[in-house]
Formats: structure tokens, sequence, C-alpha cells
């Protein structure tokens, strides 16, 4: 039993240390890249005899790259940040209901472009629970925002609420556009992504930041996928 303990133990450690490994080598990708695009088109606007039109043209790309690399060092700090357990909660007691459908409302736009079908139930009741609203806004708004960046255009995602017996269920599925194999693992490590070619918006830290949120209440987030069937169920204890 101490041999078998003892392994386990190896194991984990031999995990951590990987995961470790693969957070900087992909941290480093990523904030290489926009970098590396600031320094270029920085050295390009130098140029004096550039025109106007070039310019601008520049300093747009300029806005966009500057604008991708914040995003990434703020969600790389606030899952260091989560991770470390120094994080406050500040519970209210607030509608899920009312909270579920602000978020979606906020990626209308999204969810328009991408042609997607959002069907949502929930009891006719409003359903409290004690959360911390400003992080519980966030799972909610990573959730459905990874929902509209990876669902196949045209397709129907169903996001449910449901009051069990001694806790709250957020469910959200979706059809993927892009194949997710069947290590449910892998898509809560750092920056992973659906798309391995990585050419999405965002950090790739969006389920990471969830999963955190979810710990830092007392909840469960699980993820399952079943072919080209993405779904993610939240479980918060309802008696807080």
């Amino acid at each position: 039993m101490l041999r078998e303990g003892y392994k386990a133990s190896v194991s984990e450690r031999a995990k951590s240390e990987r995961l470790k490994t693969e957070l900087i080598t992909n941290v480093s990708h990523d904030l290489r890249t926009p970098l590396t695009s600031i320094i270029t088109y920085t050295d390009l606007l130098k140029n004096e005899d550039l025109g106007d039109e070039e310019r601008r043209k520049y300093v747009d790309i300029l806005d966009r790259k500057s604008e991708r690399l914040k995003v990434l060092i703020e969600d790389l700090f606030e899952v260091s940040k989560m991770a470390s357990g120094n994080v406050e909660l500040s519970k209210q007691h607030l509608d899920m209901k009312q909270l579920v459908t602000q978020a979606l409302a906020e990626h209308e736009e999204a969810v328009q472009e991408a042609e997607l079908d959002v069907r949502i139930t929930a009891p006719d009741h409003p359903v409290y629970a004690s959360v911390d609203g400003q992080k519980w806004w966030r799972l909610l708004d990573n959730l459905i925002l990874n929902a509209t960046k990876y669902s196949l255009p045209g397709s129907r995602v169903y996001i449910a609420l449901a009051e069990q017996a001694d806790e709250l269920a957020i469910t959200i599925k979706n059809i993927t556009r892009y194949e997710l194999g069947d290590n449910t693992e892998e898509l809560l490590e750092r920056f992973k992504r659906g798309d391995a070619s990585r050419q999405t918006k965002g950090s790739g830290l969006g389920l990471a930041i969830a999963q955190s949120i979810v710990d830092l209440h007392g909840g469960q987030m699980k993820l399952e996928v079943d072919g080209d069937l993405f779904k993610v169920t939240v479980l918060l204890p309802n008696h807080q």
C-alpha cells in the first residue's frame, strides 16, 4: 500500500512538473508572438517616408497586438493569483438565472455572427445562491465566450440551470468546430485550446480560470466530450 501511494505521489509530481514546463513554453510562445509584432511595426513607424494610409494600418495592427498582450498578461496574473489561494471572496445573495441571462446578452453579437441558436432552460422563479458576483460573472462570461468561439457555426448551444437536492447545476452544451479528442483533463491545462493550431483569439486560459473560480466557491466543474459534443457542468452547493 505504501509503495502504491509513493508511486502515485511520484506520478502526480511528474505530471505537475510536466504541466509547469508546458505552461512556461506556451506562455513564452503566446507572449512573444504579439510582442514581436509590436517591435516590428514600431520600427516600421519610425520611417519618415511612410504614407498616411500605411501609418494608419500599422497603428491599427499595433492596437490589436497590444490589446492581445494585455489580455494574455491579465489572464495569466489572474490564474496565478487564484492558484495561490490568496483571494478573498465577497459573497452576495444573487439570482443565478439573471446572471446567466446578462452574461449571454453580453455576447449577443458574437452569437449572431456565428449563427448560433442558444436555448436556455431554467426554473420560472429566481434561483438564488451566495457567490462572489464579480468572479461568478467572469466564470459565466468565460464559459459562454468559450461556446461562441468554439461552436460549429449554425449549430445549437444549450444552457440549463437546475436546482437539485443540495446543489445548483449550470450546464452548457455545444457542438465543436474542432475535434477535441477524449482527454478532458487536457482541456483544463494552462493554455490548452480546442484548436491545436492556436488560431483563435483569447488567452486559452478561459476554462482554467473558470475551474479556479468554481474551486474557490467549493463547487465542482466537470467536462465531458462525446464525439463533437462538448459539455461543461458547474455544480455549486446551494446551502451557502
